[in-house]
């Protein structure tokens, strides 16, 4: 599965959390490290990965306490394509 949008829009993620939290914050390097292993996931079609798509998916609740552009309702309109990517994860990892 290939999509251009989506290093992009991962990238621009990350710049938002490191802005709230710092790059060396734990929210940041969590948050860099499940989208890199998803992404790649995503990209190779690899399986396994449940356990680091809920992880992803709690910290992204979390975070949208303080970054609201990363709750449920609003993460499909800022970052289309890595909502696409955690859907699909979620139906294909169930």
């Amino acid at each position: 599965m290939n999509n251009q949008h989506l290093k992009q829009e991962i990238s621009r993620l990350l710049s938002t959390v490191k802005k709230v939290f710092g790059k060396n914050s734990r929210e940041y390097q969590d948050a860099e490290y499940y989208l890199d292993v998803l992404e790649t996931v995503h990209r190779y079609n690899c399986g396994g990965e449940r356990d680091l798509l809920d992880e992803l998916i709690k910290l992204l609740i979390k975070l949208s306490d303080t970054i609201p552009e990363l709750s449920t309702e609003k993460l499909s309109f800022n970052y289309p394509n890595i909502s696409t990517m955690l859907k699909y994860l979620d139906e294909w990892l169930s």
